[in-house]
């Protein structure tokens, strides 16, 4: 019977990846994170500073995606 190739996992990014991408401070993709509106992973628990946070590429795709806007809104 005929297995079908595993499909590799999605790339995980850290914070700084995310903000370089959307060229914004690291702060914000820590704020989208913890508002819901990107997608992420908090892997393990820092007591002092939040750390860990991973954001899956599609996260990133999706977020970029529901954030599109009109043009006739850009035009004031």
């Amino acid at each position: 019977m005929p297995t079908e190739p595993a499909t590799p996992p999605e790339r995980l990014l850290r914070a700084q990846e995310v903000a370089d991408r959307l060229n914004v401070h690291v702060s914000t993709v820590y704020r989208l994170a913890d508002s819901g509106r990107l997608r992420a992973h908090r892997i393990g628990e820092g007591r002092l500073r939040k750390r860990g946070l991973r954001v899956p590429e599609s996260a990133v795709t999706d977020y970029l995606s529901a954030s599109l806007i009109a043009p006739a809104a850009v035009a004031v």
